[in-house]
């Protein structure tokens, strides 16, 4: 009986969307068959019967019950990697692939999951179809998993390729990463350009190997970590599953410099260079993102900034595609879409007039939407809404849960998990929705017009410093030390970004080793957290800026540094593995964390804002 409620819980949750509040869910199931209830009495109540009894259900956020598939699945035919292995059709021909029909159970390689969750006999290939959807890692069938040392259980994470820094090179197809050995051990003396191999994880070649990860999100500084280590790609991804970490092909942000004109960062930058501030893209059946053209681009992102607008209509290669917004999906599903942009307008960098704004809406009926207000209201014919548009966008792009508010004398809660809008004490609650605010693309195009003008908001210049800021910077160096040259950097959207910061906190001139490939990408980007050298994080993740230019120039390989002015704030000492400032026994956020809170001399930043360059020094 016990394995039955299991069943037809899980089922309801498909019906579901995965996801449905605990008393709702066991109440549908109650009246399915009264006997139920006395099993989850025994029990203990409906949470300590998911918790203890349910392998593929878990307590959610706000009570919620989710389906929670803890295993990976894998589309090639011939590894050893312990994950649930499907047909390479899988999903798109499932009703009409044989081998999905009837031998996705009889599949040896599956044999350890069916017994470890034996409520996987009882569904059908389409409801179990429906239910791997909530998985989160899928290997390709294109991955080439033939590497060495490959354990039954475990697939070790590709290594530094050995013929490729021997004196042969490497000569045939390889899967392994073609990386100078000394660089990913953290110990080559000489510089990108000076070194007889390569120093560069964004190649061609080293790209196509982290594909091969079942397309773990794992950045340079994250996979040189574990490059020399045992760790495998399993134990990678299952430790992202149980940390419950988002998974993202790539980013989404579009460049903002690319837009203005010439992005500095070139190649090596970090954003996509499109040039429109939103792009659209679907996954292929081969697991790429495709685009479309310009025209059903600009359709769907009016469409999409209409929350009334739940479903459109698109062409792809010819055939009607139906997009469905609130899943980001289409073709019923079966394939992901996504939206790229610019930054929001109220994230962790200020990006000027070309950032994307975005505004919240409430359901007050079925698909009838209303607008957040961008400012408190307290007109005398509509009810004082204690919650401007701009609250909820900071509340939800900083990972808050929850956001309470008022309109009038009533409270209410903004549950950003579940977008919804509840009323304290009532259970009737509202769907809530994010939504960009329409640009067109003449405007977008008006906005970087007239960027050489000093007063525009994209203005950016590197010019050689005078004596007087010259004399500065001689003055902020500790050794005795003369720089050969010293260049002043501005820009009036660093500037812009600073100031929000500024106000009346405490500066302080810090250095940092100077990685960009050019000073235009200082003048445009700034620093950014991974410009910090993975050798250099002794004391959290974050950017590691220094008083002394000699411990800088230590981490810098072409004895180059950039002078900045940060604000500090209140500091405690950090530690290796964190990602964040800590928060103090009284409940307070610090600012920024040091290696020695009695006379710090390292200072590590997790708010580039706080941050602004202001002199290139060459030594």
């Amino acid at each position: 009986m016990s394995e039955e409620l299991q069943l037809d819980l899980l089922l309801s949750l498909l019906d579901q969307s995965g996801s449905q509040h605990v008393l709702q869910l066991f109440n549908r199931v109650y009246r399915q068959n009264k006997q139920y209830f006395k099993i989850v009495a025994g029990a203990g109540g409906p949470l300590l019967f998911i918790e203890d009894h349910c392998s593929l259900m878990e307590r959610g956020k706000d009570n919620k019950i989710v389906i929670s598939v803890p295993f990976m699945v894998c589309r090639d035919q011939d590894c050893k990697c312990g994950a649930f292995h499907v047909c390479t059709h899988w999903p798109s021909k499932i009703s009409t692939c044989k081998s999905c029909r009837e031998d996705i159970s009889k599949n040896p390689d599956n044999t350890t999951i069916y017994n470890k969750y034996p409520l996987l006999h009882k569904l059908s290939p389409i409801l179990l179809k429906r239910l791997l959807k909530y998985t989160k890692f899928i290997i390709r069938p294109e991955t080439p998993i033939l590497f060495e040392k490959c354990t039954p259980d475990q697939l070790r994470f590709p290594q530094v390729c050995e013929y490729y820094n021997s004196d042969t090179g490497c000569l045939g197809p390889c899967l392994f990463f073609h990386l100078c050995k000394k660089f990913a051990a953290g110990n080559c003396k000489n510089a990108d350009s000076a070194c007889s191999h390569s120093h560069d994880m964004e190649s061609v070649h080293n790209r196509k190997i982290v594909a091969t990860c079942g397309g773990i999100p794992m950045d340079s500084n994250s996979i040189l970590q574990v490059i020399n280590s045992q760790t495998s790609v399993t134990a990678i991804a299952l430790n992202m599953l149980q940390n419950d970490t988002k998974i993202h092909d790539h980013d989404t942000e579009i460049c903002v410099w690319n837009l203005v004109g010439a992005c500095g960062k070139g190649g090596a930058c970090p954003f996509h260079h499109i040039n429109l501030p939103f792009w659209w893209q679907y996954m292929t059946e081969e697991g790429r993102w495709e685009s479309w053209d310009r025209d059903s681009v600009l359709i769907l992102e009016k469409a999409y900034c209409n929350p009334v607008i739940r479903t459109v209509e698109i062409k792809i290669h010819g055939c009607i595609a139906i997009i469905d917004f609130p899943t980001m999906t289409m073709m019923d599903g079966e394939f992901r879409i996504r939206r790229m942009s610019t930054g929001p307008v109220h994230g962790k960098r200020h990006l000027g007039s070309l950032a994307t704004a975005y505004h919240w809406h409430w359901e007050e009926t079925d698909n009838v939407w209303h607008e957040f207000p961008s400012c408190v209201t307290q007109g005398k014919h509509t009810p004082q809404l204690e919650l401007p548009s701009h609250v909820i966008e900071t509340a939800y792009l900083n990972g808050n849960e929850k956001q309470h508010f008022k309109i009038s004398d009533s409270d209410f809660v903004l549950l950003f998990g579940g977008m919804q809008m509840k009323e304290d004490n009532c259970r009737n609650i509202r769907k809530i929705c994010r939504r960009p605010i329409h640009r067109s693309v003449p405007r977008c195009a008006g906005v970087v017009a007239g960027k050489e003008d000093p007063s525009h908001e994209y203005y950016t210049c590197v010019r050689e410093a005078t004596k007087d800021e010259w004399d500065f910077v001689t003055s902020c160096l500790k050794s005795d030390e003369t720089p050969k040259e010293i260049h002043t950097i501005t820009s009036n959207l660093l500037d812009a970004q600073f100031s929000k910061r500024l106000k009346d906190n405490k500066t302080i001139h810090l250095f940092h080793p100077a990685v960009a490939e050019s000073l235009t990408d200082i003048a445009q980007h700034g620093l950014l957290l991974s410009d910090t050298p993975p050798a250099m994080k002794k004391y959290g993740t974050g950017l590691h800026l220094a008083r002394n230019e000699e411990y800088a120039l230590h981490f810098s390989k072409s004895r180059e540094l950039v002078l900045c002015e940060v604000v500090i704030g209140e500091y405690c000492r950090g530690k290796p593995d964190d990602t964040k400032p800590p928060v103090s026994q009284f409940g307070e956020n610090f600012q920024c964390c040091v290696n020695n809170v009695a006379d710090p001399d390292v200072f590590v930043m997790y708010d580039v804002m706080c941050v602004k360059p202001k002199f290139w020094i060459s030594f």
